[in-house]
């Protein structure tokens, strides 16, 4: 029992070590996939090992059973949520993902100026070229102007107020078909 005490407490720190590196990066360097699979399987073995010891003791009525099992059942949670496919499902939205467009389609008109101009300072802006172009068809002046303001920005060349001429523009730079 002496040694199994420590090994229970190091099982776990590793899990919890793993679980706070796996996936990221550590040190400026991304750490490999592998490293997802490693805390649940530590933490799984940590589980196996404790609950036949919380088990023992429960059986020589040296530990309460409900205490027992709530504590194997909560490790069992925890385990299920370390799961790589359950932390996929818990992830939050990859940075792929983008409210700017939606913004820029916001009725409120200070929303639209502020996005649009958001877009031109963007890294990737050509992304947004479609939406900009439409923005200068705005119903509110300062959305329009942004929206100019920020396709020069990204064209570095102005092709005046006309959306087609920037529709034309961004087709032939490939930003829209």
């Amino acid at each position: 029992m002496q040694v199994l005490r420590p090994a229970l407490y190091a099982l776990l720190a590793l899990a919890a070590l793993f679980t706070f590196w796996s996936g990221g990066e550590l040190a400026g360097r991304r750490l490999p996939q592998w490293t997802q699979v490693v805390a649940p399987t530590l933490f799984a073995l940590f589980l196996a090992i404790f609950t036949v010891y919380r088990f023992a003791l429960v059986r020589a009525k040296k530990y309460p059973a409900a205490t027992g099992m709530f504590q194997v059942g909560l490790g069992a949670l925890i385990w299920v949520l370390l799961l790589p496919s359950t932390r996929q499902q818990i992830a939050p939205e990859p940075s792929g993902m983008d409210d700017v467009p939606a913004l820029m389609t916001s009725p409120d008109p200070r929303v639209r100026a502020a996005a649009v101009e958001l877009a031109g300072f963007r890294g990737g802006g050509a992304r947004y070229a479609a939406v900009l172009i439409d923005r200068l068809d705005d119903a509110d002046g300062r959305v329009r102007q942004e929206a100019h303001a920020a396709l020069v920005r990204l064209a570095k060349t102005d092709a005046g107020q006309d959306p087609e001429a920037w529709r034309e523009l961004a087709r032939r730079r490939g930003w829209m078909r």
